[in-house]
């Protein structure tokens, strides 16, 4: 392997290996670490308020896993690196995956970039995705290290730190931002929110129920996702360009070019959408009993 800083060292790891989770007392750290514990892996949390230092950690260890949050990543991983050694396993779980990696790599062990699709609250593993970059490291490593994640029921989609990145400006910068523009825009129109429910449709009633989970969590996640993805400027540009056009349908009350451009959008999402439909009427009927068992039924007159 032609790589500068890569040292080789052939450890077969087992569930007898240490396993350090380097930020283990957030919530995707004890995730993690509840998660190795589950097979009987010896497990090492260090954080701000432990004990164990995260350099004592790495250099006891045999997997080295990086549960930092999402803007301090880089700058965390580039400071413990020298403390690695060859034939450590060193992982992260950001959801951004070409910086981290790039800076695992700079280690001289081996590398895989991984992206839980889901957080750190979750009650089971079972059904839930897993991004993962396998970036340095044997395909029977690989695969042993893979295994472990299928065992527990979780979907693993294999892809490069580029692909990863490309894919999350769309599932979570274009989707966060749009739920962000909404929320930012019901502050701006001063709006009572508690009074729009009063009015509320099913759909609108889950629409902001997904604006309220965002502006109910922390900011400095968001902001991590939205504002450090390397494929965002291109999210911008066509958010821009689209509220460009639909402002221009409105100005000039075409309302013929509105209903092309909607029909474009909607040959391009044709065999999706019918399924969607379909899909998003049972999640309506669901939002419906729940607001009732809320709220109780509607009154009559």
């Amino acid at each position: 392997m032609d790589d500068p800083h890569f040292a080789g060292g052939r450890v077969h790891w087992s569930t007898e290996s240490t396993v350090a989770v380097i930020g283990g007392l957030g919530e995707m750290g004890r995730l993690i670490s509840n998660f190795f514990r589950s097979f009987e892996f010896p497990v090492l949390v260090a954080d701000l308020e432990t004990d164990v230092t995260p350099q004592e950690a790495i250099q006891e260890a045999d997997i080295v896993v990086f549960a930092v949050p999402l803007h301090r990543t880089v700058e965390i991983i580039r400071s413990l690196v020298p403390h690695v050694r060859p034939g450590q396993l060193v992982m992260d779980l950001t959801s951004l995956k070409e910086a981290p990696v790039c800076e695992m790599l700079r280690s001289p062990a081996w590398v895989v970039g991984l992206h839980p699709m889901f957080g750190g609250r979750i009650s089971k593993f079972t059904g839930q995705t897993l991004a993962a970059c396998p970036a340095r490291i044997e395909p029977q490593d690989w695969q042993w290290l893979r295994g472990l994640f299928t065992a527990r029921g979780i979907r693993v989609k294999e892809c490069t730190a580029q692909e990863h990145d490309r894919m999350m400006s769309i599932i979570q910068v274009l989707f966060h931002l749009t739920t962000m523009l909404i929320g930012r825009t019901l502050r701006e129109l001063d709006i009572d929110i508690g009074e729009t429910m009063e009015y509320t449709s099913p759909s609108y009633r889950i629409e902001m129920n997904l604006v309220g989970r965002i502006f109910a969590q922390n900011p400095e996640l968001y902001a991590a996702i939205t504002q450090m993805n390397p494929h965002s400027a291109g999210i911008f540009s066509a958010l821009k360009e689209g509220l460009a056009a639909y402002e221009q349908f409105h100005r000039t009350g075409d309302l013929k070019s509105f209903i092309e451009d909607f029909e474009r959008s909607a040959r391009h999402m044709d065999g999706f959408s019918r399924s969607a439909y379909r899909e998003s009427s049972e999640l309506l009927d669901f939002s419906v009993g729940l607001a009732n068992r809320k709220n109780g039924p509607p009154q009559g007159p």
